[in-house]
């Protein structure tokens, strides 16, 4: 015999072992007695049941066993229920009594079988005697828990419409304790459709209600007086304090099929009334274009047999559902979210008891079904209109204010097949009266040289006047403004820079383009004293009065205007990514909150300089109004180089060398006017410098022209200037020079790896990481490539960005790599060389026990086991005493049994086919 078969007959006959071991379980002892008879039985669930077995008597000894059948297949199996008794009479029948525990027996009723098991060998269907075990449900007890109503839905299920009440577990005392409410009425007889018999609970838990109709309205409730669950506790939790819960409304139902439903409704999946506790999956279909990529997987919950997919916050598209078990993957139908597009307009939102509120419904489909609803301020119904939408999908409406109380209404439209609901803007009517202009802030404060913003508020009527300063004040000006758009409001704004201009235009503005200042004939607007210079520092008067002339007297309201000194507060070094694009505030607004903008002073050659200023005082000057990018900003007509100057100036030239300077008007300035910040944004290695040689900093365009290199330190510096040091020509925004300087520093750009070389093991989720000092937010690719002679070959790639500390990581799937594998890891990206560096692939180490033992024997073999065992077992021969090294095991196999034999039984076998 060779000794591969060898080998093959000694395993086979070691699993022939292992096959008894494992697949039998033997009840020793010498034949004793016969189980005769096995009377029923009945016991309350969890308690102990001794059960009386009649036996006759065969032997020198007696075992009895009595199992519950509880798979119902005539066989005693090794986890089923089981017990023998050890009492012996010899003499002739007797009794054995024999003590089951059903604490782990559910309410039923069982099969029970006895057999004497002497010598015999189970599992078996023999068995000598056979009864009825019945478990009875143990009494209710009080966990002490009041049961919550956990939803309220209200749909049109497969047995027709119905409200459907979800409890946290079984309730009862259901008959007369509900009520429906719609709006805080009782509308329980028209909502239910069987008053006398309404109620049933289906599942434990579970309470449906037939209704009459699936009502639409928004406002219903339901009310629960006296409902308990089995022990008495009342429900309270999910009620308000007035035992009342919301009721959710689907107006479309799906089960099965394709469903369309309009955007804003509700929609009730359920594959059955009866149905609880069923999966429920929802995603976006992929078939179609632009879709969302949404995916939903929850369930109708414990207790009920319905979900709700509420389309409001939904794309416009088509969804797959799945009811039940998706593991087929078959689609029990699509969901097609469509725009009703329901509108509401008003013509006018100011209107007075002596008009009309006015405006429009409209929607994406004709002959629709509308309630139109004048709610006042209380969201109380003050009027309704029934009406359908005409072939063009619209309705005019109208209510009369007449009889109107002055008050804020608003125009509530709800389509009556969906329930779809729009609300108009808040329409405010007052008593007809003389109109009225305020100040909505009586003390308005900026800083001179800004554009200040004054708000106004206009009440029945649209015409108001403004007066800033006196004459006694050394400015004046009125403006006329007109609130365009009806909303009540105008901010107007003065460009406080301008105090030395009499054109009214080039002064003032407003901030909403509905609105409008009116000049000419058309209102009072002018400028009636300037200022030599910018206007001072210090308060001054406003006054406002209705209509378009601007009187001695008679203001509506007076205000205070306080203008402050301006000044430069900030200069700071930030830096970004080469890559980023800033045309416009919400893009250095994005790159701050993502920190791709971060506050830096060493910055990577290539990436991007953004240096932040804070200068209140020159909104009005560069023409900052809003938030935008200044192309003017450099330009010496609104004072650049004069009235305020920015230099960026080298500050380690070298021996015997001019510093650099940049020339700052290539880079690009985006303004938040409102806080009074500019950011300016350069590349730090494309922007021309050139030697500067009147030893000021200032940029000539006459200076040698050199580059800038990876080592160059600069200094920002940003001043406005004060009256002394202006020219003539040119304003002085501040009294004194206020200047503020920020550093930085150019450094060449580089990556590098946190392992040379790297080492991963060949598992899932092995992480490559390193360093960068290029902007954070810079986006790199991590490269994983084969090489030498690795087989088969691979290519891994990983797009990540280096984080606000400076760091990069990437995640990659080395599981199918064999141990030994080598590569090459390389990382590219930003305004940095490529960096590569060597890999090799180990293998995985798992999260392990390890114990030391020593064994000392003079069998021929020694095996080491502990509590956890590998795929590898490690045996060693030795005739003498052995000392067993560290082993690492990675599956837990709980004590020394059958497994443990039959390794030791192959490793003996194995042993000594080796030593022939």
């Amino acid at each position: 015999m060779t000794r591969n078969k060898q080998i093959r007959a000694v395993l086979l006959a070691a699993l022939m072992v292992f096959s008894v071991f494992a697949g039998t379980i033997a009840f020793s002892g010498s034949a004793a007695a016969t189980a005769e008879t096995l009377p029923d039985q009945t016991v309350t669930e969890g308690e102990e049941v001794t059960i009386p077995v009649t036996v006759n008597s065969t032997g020198s000894e007696n075992n009895t066993t009595v199992w519950v059948d509880s798979d119902g297949n005539n066989v005693l199996n090794e986890s089923e229920l089981n017990a023998t008794n050890t009492s012996y009479n010899p003499d002739g029948e007797q009794v054995v009594q024999v003590t089951l525990d059903t604490s782990n027996l559910g309410p039923d009723t069982y099969t029970i079988y006895a057999i004497e098991t002497a010598g015999k060998t189970v599992p078996s269907s023999n068995f000598e005697a056979q009864g009825t075990l019945t478990v009875e449900a143990a009494a209710p007890t009080d966990d002490g828990e009041n049961p919550e109503l956990l939803s309220a839905v209200h749909y049109d299920s497969s047995d027709g419409p119905v409200l459907e009440l979800s409890f946290s577990e079984g309730v009862t005392n259901l008959d007369g304790n509900i009520t429906v409410l719609d709006d805080g009425d009782d509308v329980t007889e028209d909502v239910v459709a069987d008053v006398s018999d309404p109620v049933s609970q289906t599942n434990d838990g579970q309470v449906v209600i037939q209704t009459s109709d699936v009502f639409t309205s928004d406002d219903l409730e339901v009310e629960l007086n006296g409902v308990t669950d089995n022990v008495g506790n009342e429900v309270d939790e999910g009620l308000d304090g007035d035992n009342r819960a919301e009721i959710t409304v689907a107006t479309v139902t799906a089960s099965t099929g394709d469903v369309d439903a309009y955007q804003g409704e509700n929609v009730a999946i359920s594959s059955g009334v009866e149905d609880i506790d069923q999966d429920i999956e929802i995603e976006s279909d992929d078939s179609e274009d632009d879709n969302e990529g949404y995916r939903f997987s929850g369930s109708t919950g414990d207790t009920s047999a319905v979900f709700i997919f509420s389309t409001e916050n939904r794309e416009i598209e088509r969804y797959n559902y799945t009811v039940g078990s998706a593991s087929s993957g078959d689609i029990d139908g699509n969901i097609d979210v469509r725009d009703l597009g329901l509108e509401v307009t008003v013509d006018d939102l100011n209107v007075t008891t002596d008009e009309s509120i006015e405006g429009t419904v409209s929607a994406n489909a004709g002959g629709r079904d509308l309630e139109i609803q004048l709610l006042d301020s209380d969201d109380d119904d003050v009027e309704t209109i029934d009406a359908t939408l005409n072939g063009q999908g619209e309705f005019d409406y109208e209510f009369d204010a007449t009889d109107l109380d002055a008050d804020d209404y608003t125009v509530e439209v709800t389509d009556s097949g969906s329930g779809v609901t729009v609300t108009s803007d808040t329409v405010t009517v007052r008593e007809a009266a003389d109109g009225r202009a305020d100040f909505a802030e009586n003390v308005v404060t900026d800083h001179r040289g800004d554009v200040v913003a004054i708000p106004l508020t206009l009440s029945n009527t649209d015409e108001a006047t403004v007066t800033i300063g006196s004459d006694d004040q050394g400015y004046q000006a009125n403006v006329s403004v007109e609130d365009g758009n009806d909303d009540g409001e105008v901010i107007l704004l003065w460009d406080s820079s301008q105090s030395t201009n009499d054109d009214a235009e080039a002064v003032f503005d407003v901030d909403d383009s509905d609105d409008e200042i009116l000049t000419g004939n058309d209102g009072q607007t002018e400028v009636t004293q300037t200022t030599g210079d910018l206007i001072d520092a210090g308060d001054y008067d406003l006054e406002i009065r209705t209509g378009l002339t601007a009187t001695e007297d008679n203001a509506d309201n007076v205000g205070t205007l306080v203008l402050e000194e301006g000044g430069v507060q900030t200069v700071a070094t930030w830096t970004a990514p080469n890559s980023e694009d800033f045309s416009e505030l919400e893009d250095v607004t994005e790159a701050l909150e993502n920190g791709n903008i971060t506050q830096d002073d060493q910055i990577a050659y290539g990436d991007k300089v953004v240096v932040q200023i804070v200068a209140p005082g020159l909104e009005g000057t560069v023409g900052a109004e809003g938030d935008e990018t200044l192309d003017d900003f450099f330009d010496t007509a609104n004072g650049y180089g004069d009235s305020y100057q920015l230099i960026v100036n080298q500050t380690n030239p070298g021996p015997n060398r001019d510093p650099k300077t940049l020339n700052v008007s290539e880079a690009s300035v985006i303004a938040d006017g409102n806080n009074d910040t500019y950011f300016v944004v350069f590349n730090s290695e494309t922007i021309d410098a050139e030697r500067e040689e009147d030893d000021d900093g200032v940029w000539t365009g006459d200076g040698t022209a050199v580059d800038t290199e990876d080592d160059d330190a600069y200094q920002v510096n940003f001043t406005m200037v004060g009256e002394d040091d202006v020219s003539t020509d040119s304003t002085a925004l501040v009294d004194d020079d206020s200047t503020m300087t920020a550093e930085y520093s150019n450094v060449e750009a580089e990556h590098d790896f946190d392992m040379d070389p790297v080492n991963v093991t060949n598992a899932e989720s092995q992480t490559i990481s390193g360093t960068s000092n290029v902007a954070p937010g810079s986006e790199l690719t991590i490269r994983v490539r084969s090489d030498g002679d690795t087989q088969p070959r691979f290519l891994k790639t990983a797009t990540v960005y280096v984080s606000e500390n400076g760091t990069f990581s990437g995640d990659f799937d080395f599981s199918e790599q064999s141990v030994g594998d080598t590569f090459t890891a390389t990382v590219r990206g930003g305004v940095a060389d490529e960096v590569e560096v060597d890999g090799n692939v180990g293998e995985a180490v798992e999260e392990t026990t390890t114990t030391e033992e020593t064994t000392t024997t003079t069998e021929e073999t020694t095996t080491t086991t502990e509590e956890t065992t590998t795929e590898e077992t490690t045996t060693e021969e030795t005739t003498t005493e052995a000392t067993t090294e560290e082993t690492t095991t990675e599956s837990q196999t709980p004590g020394f049994g059958v497994v443990v034999a039959l390794v030791a039984l192959v490793a003996a076998a194995l042993l000594a086919i080796r030593r022939d």
